[in-house]
């Protein structure tokens, strides 16, 4: 069974990737990735509707672990696109872009 759970583990960071990325009102990341109350609210809503969803949809229950390691690497993974997208305005190669854009 634990391979399974390993198995997964993508599945149930993607999941939640999506979900974190479409919360309304938007999650501030940079605050969240420091570790905030905003964190640990997100983390109990979002490992709990995680739960329910693969219980309710596929009758599995995901382990503590899985879920807890999907929650976080979905955190790093929108994390790191956000710096990546703030890094890639600031260069060079953005800048035929900008100037199209007027911006």
């Amino acid at each position: 069974m634990s391979t399974q759970m390993n198995d997964l583990l993508p599945d149930v960071t993607y999941w939640l990737t999506l979900q974190i990325a479409k919360s309304d009102p938007g999650i501030d990341l940079e605050q969240v990735y420091q570790g905030t109350v905003e964190l640990d609210y997100l983390y109990q809503v979002l490992t709990s509707k995680a739960q329910q969803h693969w219980w309710t949809r596929y009758g599995v229950e995901l382990s503590p672990v899985t879920i807890n390691n999907a929650f976080f690497r979905a955190i790093a993974v929108l994390h790191d696109r956000n710096l990546e997208y703030k890094r890639s305005r600031v260069r060079t190669e953005t800048d035929w872009v900008r100037e199209l854009l007027h911006l």
